[in-house]
């Protein structure tokens, strides 16, 4: 399994930095955007080390024309603790480009990326979306939602009215 496993997230990775364009598509059909096709993607640095002092690395957390942040979580199978992994990505992310406060503000402003899961090959385990439960005692509960992406619920047809060709690959 672990084998397999490594095998598709490479492919995952190598995918995305082939063609600007066929990213650009990718995120518009998953995130229902409409990004132009010669939008300029930023792939940021995704590693950190979690508190075991080992190294992770998201799927990829990217950014079109410096403004707008998607974050994609490739799986192969369904795991409990992947909107664990999404928000902590992400919360990374967010605390490399947060905006400090200004002498008119109050405080920090953190810019989470936008996010999905896709998932290549199961399809009947896994939930529509992914919620966590932020709890902030007096201030409130937040809801963090992460959609998923069930590829094999797709048809190489509406993959291809989407644009999103770039996952074809994987119905090898």
């Amino acid at each position: 399994y672990q084998e397999t496993y490594h095998i598709y997230d490479k492919i995952f990775k190598k995918i995305l930095t082939l063609s600007s364009k066929a990213v650009v598509n990718l995120i518009n059909g998953l995130f229902g955007t409409n990004h132009l096709p010669d939008s300029t993607i930023t792939y940021n640095w995704t590693e950190h080390v979690d508190d075991q002092l080992r190294r992770c690395l998201a799927d990829t957390i990217l950014t079109v024309n410096n403004q707008y942040s998607y974050h994609i979580e490739a799986q192969m199978t369904a795991e409990e603790d992947i909107v664990l992994r999404v928000f902590d990505y992400s919360y990374g992310h967010a605390q490399k480009r947060q905006i400090l406060p200004s002498a008119d503000q109050g405080g920090h402003t953190l810019f989470f990326p936008d996010a999905r899961v896709i998932y290549l090959s199961s399809k009947s385990t896994v939930p529509d979306e992914y919620v966590l439960t932020l709890d902030f005692g007096e201030q409130g509960i937040f809801l963090y939602k992460v959609p998923t992406f069930k590829y094999l619920e797709h048809s190489i047809e509406e993959l291809n009215q989407k644009k999103m060709i770039i996952l074809v690959p994987f119905s090898l």
